[in-house]
C-alpha cells in the first residue's frame, strides 16, 4: 500500500525521462536545469530529488547557498503539498521517515565548496555510512561571482560517474544576457555543452511555468514539452499539459 502510494505521488518531469528501465538521465550522465532568477530552479531540483526518493533511490542534495534545515524544510513542504492533494496526509510521517533514510543533504554556505571536498563527502558517505547515492543534485554552483567552469563541472561529473550516480545541476540565465548561437546551449551553459547530456529550460509566462528541453544527448534543440508545472512546487500539473 505504502509503496503504491509513493509511486503514485511521483509528479516530477524526471518521471517522463524513464528510458531503458532507468527513471532519469542515467548513471554518469549530467542534466542541467536553466531558468532566470526567481523562476524556481531550487524547487525544481527538490522535485527531482523527491521523485528519485519516491522511486526508491538514494539521493545526495548539495547546496551552495541554503542551510541543511532550509533544504530539508523545502522537501517537507513539497511532500506535504503532494500528499494534501492526494488526501493522504495521514501517511506524511511514514513517508518522511523513509525519505530521510535515503537522502543526505550537504551544504557549503561559506564558499568552501570544491571538487575535492565533494569527493571527501562521497567517500565519507560510502565508507562510514554505507550510503552510495544514485542521484546527486548540485544547486547554486553558478552563484553570483562564479561561472560554470568546464574543468570543474567535468571533474564533478566524473565523480558522479565513479559513484554510479546521475548528476543534476542548476544554471541561472539572464533576460539581458547574450543569446546562444543556433544549435548550441545559451550562456552560461554553453561552456559545458559538451559535458551536458540533458538540458532543460523553465519559462515563466502568464503565471505558469513551462518546461522546454534544449538538449537530449547529442541533439541540441528547443522543444516545448507542452508541460505545465505548478508555479509553487514546480511539479507536474496533472492534465494541464498544453
Amino acid at each position: 500500500m505504502m509503496s503504491d502510494l509513493m509511486i503514485n505521488l511521483r509528479r516530477s518531469p524526471r518521471k517522463l525521462l524513464e528510458r531503458d528501465g532507468h527513471p532519469g538521465p542515467g548513471p554518469g550522465n549530467l542534466a542541467v536545469v536553466m531558468a532566470r532568477a526567481g523562476v524556481g530552479k531550487t524547487a525544481f531540483l527538490v522535485g527531482i530529488g523527491l521523485d528519485a526518493l519516491l522511486a526508491g533511490q538514494k539521493v545526495l542534495h548539495v547546496s551552495l547557498e541554503g542551510t541543511v534545515d532550509k533544504v530539508r524544510v523545502f522537501y517537507d513542504d513539497v511532500l506535504m503539498e503532494m500528499l494534501r492533494r492526494e488526501k493522504q496526509l495521514d501517511h506524511l510521517a511514514a513517508i518522511q521517515l523513509d525519505v530521510e533514510r535515503r537522502r543526505h543533504i550537504h551544504t557549503y554556505v561559506d564558499a568552501s565548496f570544491s571538487v575535492e571536498r565533494l569527493r571527501e563527502g562521497l567517500d565519507l558517505l560510502k565508507d562510514v555510512m554505507k550510503f552510495e547515492p544514485q542521484v546527486i543534485l548540485l544547486d547554486d554552483v553558478d552563484r553570483e561571482g562564479e561561472n560554470l567552469d568546464a574543468e570543474k563541472i567535468g571533474a564533478i561529473k566524473a565523480l558522479a560517474a565513479e559513484a554510479g550516480a546521475e548528476l543534476w545541476l542548476t544554471c541561472q540565465t539572464h533576460r539581458e544576457g547574450p543569446k546562444g548561437e543556433p544549435g548550441h546551449l545559451p550562456p552560461p551553459a554553453s561552456s559545458i555543452e559538451d559535458l551536458t547530456d540533458l538540458a532543460f529550460r523553465l519559462d515563466s509566462h502568464d503565471a505558469k511555468v513551462r518546461l522546454h528541453v534544449l538538449k537530449d544527448h547529442k541533439q541540441v534543440l528547443n522543444k516545448d514539452l507542452h508541460i505545465v508545472l505548478d508555479p509553487q512546487t514546480l511539479l507536474l500539473t496533472v492534465g494541464l499539459g498544453v
